[in-house]
């Protein structure tokens, strides 16, 4: 293990080491001035440091000065392919995680290239900007994590990280703020393979937030401000398999274009986000190649709670596509809610529902399904349908039959405010009773199988009934 010292705050005490001239085998402690006795003792930038007679390797760190300030043209990309971490430092008490430490790579061709396969990076309260990429992934199998940095990439086709060669990256993001110098710079360019996981931060000044390269990637966001984004993805196309994002606790802008999934594999799924003008944290929206399903409030059960305790109420309107079949269903899951199975006052779960009258649903038009723990053998899994199956065992619906209107819902006409003009009330029960279960978090699954359902026709109560 090495450890490469860096620090230029634009006075006399710059680096200026070459060669080995800022490595070491044993980790400095104490104040910047006194750990070292001379400017030749330490790098002048990160570019300085990856360019090391012995360059930094598997386990090795890069410190960089909390008062580290440095602008250069590095005359190329600064390049490593170890297993490193880089990490600013207390000026003061450089053995201490400062964040505090900027770089600007001035030249508009470079960036911090990284390119060894299966290599792992750490970075650690930077404030990095280039004239290009700023992170530029180029191996297989890369494992990149950053904490506490800003990330600013310059102008048209510049990302904050890109990836144009190797597959199956994983990027992970922790109160990073990405901040462009123009607004034609874009966050992610991601190859097949490639997952981000992003926990805090913000977007600032960029519209587009990932573009596709090659395949497809997936994205987990938490917690980030999102709201300079008006693209979503810049293309869902059948040659961008596994486009799958999952984001919660967001802030959005109100003008985003999400896109549409164009091919099974493709998904996006929003939670508790929303745009400031709404600021409501119960909305969300799921959306793929069959269908959305969203929070509406301007139709819901009129006697419902209200969301967490606030004033809106609100259903879920699901619409599907003409793709949406048995072959291709919509899928999604109603929220958890707890309920005791081992109870038989609470081992029937009722699903109301409302369409317009022109939509008419059966038990192989839309299922319900419900996984639960055994009441005897909690790790062994019982399995209850509202569907039509076949056989006993079976809870798959059956792809061929007309199948049976649903049963009319105990809700009728003025029990939902906002309903349709002219409405079906419909219901879909999962009865446990059979094969008692536990008291349990349960999370109701929704396959929905009739195409071209169109927006206001079908509406689904989010709170289950139990009896």
């Amino acid at each position: 293990m090495a450890y490469y010292y860096v620090k230029d705050d634009g006075t006399a005490e710059s680096g200026t080491a070459t060669g080995d001239g800022g490595r070491y085998t044993s980790q400095k402690t104490g104040d910047w001035s006194t750990a070292f006795t001379a400017t030749t003792e330490y790098y002048a930038s990160i570019g300085a440091a990856f360019a090391a007679t012995t360059a930094p390797a598997d386990g090795d760190y890069i410190l960089c000065s909390d008062l580290h300030d440095k602008s250069y043209d590095n005359g190329g990309s600064p390049t490593n392919d170890g297993d490193i971490s880089i990490i600013s430092v207390d000026d003061q008490n450089c053995e201490n995680y400062k964040p505090g430490a900027k770089e600007h790579l001035t030249d508009t061709l470079y960036d911090y290239t990284f390119g060894g396969a299966e290599q792992t990076i750490f970075l650690a309260g930077l404030d990095l900007e280039t004239g290009d990429d700023v992170i530029m992934l180029a191996g297989f199998d890369q494992n990149f994590r950053a904490i506490d940095c800003i990330l600013r990439p310059d102008s048209s086709a510049d990302r904050a990280i890109a990836q144009t060669s190797g597959d199956g990256t994983f990027i992970e993001l922790i109160n990073v703020d990405i901040i462009a110098n123009s607004s034609t710079a874009e966050c992610f360019i991601l190859r097949e393979g490639a997952k981000v996981v992003w926990r805090g931060g913000s977007v600032s000044n960029v519209a587009t937030l990932f573009k596709t390269n090659l395949s497809g990637h997936g994205a987990e966001i938490t917690g980030v401000d999102l709201s300079s984004i008006t693209t979503w993805v810049d293309s869902f196309v059948e040659s961008n398999d596994e486009l799958n994002y999952l984001t919660k606790n967001c802030t959005l802008n109100a003008s985003l274009s999400l896109g549409q999934p164009t091919i099974r594999s493709q998904r996006l799924e929003f939670y508790n986000c929303d745009d400031t003008s709404g600021g409501s944290f119960h909305r969300f929206i799921v959306r793929d190649y069959a269908g959305e399903a969203a929070n509406n409030d301007s139709t819901y059960v009129t006697t419902t709670e209200s969301w967490y305790e606030g004033s809106d109420k609100s259903s879920i309107e699901v619409t599907t596509t003409a793709n949406c079949s048995h072959a291709t269903p919509f899928v999604f899951e109603l929220p958890a809610q707890y309920v005791n199975l081992a109870d038989t006052a609470s081992d029937l779960i009722t699903i109301d529902l409302v369409t317009d009258s022109t939509v008419t649903l059966t038990d192989t038009d839309i299922a319900a399904f419900l996984v639960y723990p055994d009441g005897t053998t909690a790790v062994q899994a019982n399995w209850v349908t509202s569907g039509k199956t076949v056989g006993t065992g079976n809870y798959g619906i059956d792809p061929l039959a007309a199948g049976t209107t649903l049963s009319t819902s105990s809700l009728g006409a003025g029990d939902w405010t906002g309903e349709p003009a002219s409405s079906n009330f419909y219901k879909m029960e999962l009865d446990t009773s059979g094969d008692a279960g536990q008291a349990c978090g349960v999370v109701i699954r929704i396959e929905v199988y009739k195409p071209s359902i169109t927006s206001g026709k079908l509406f689904i109560h989010p709170l289950i009934g139990v009896s």
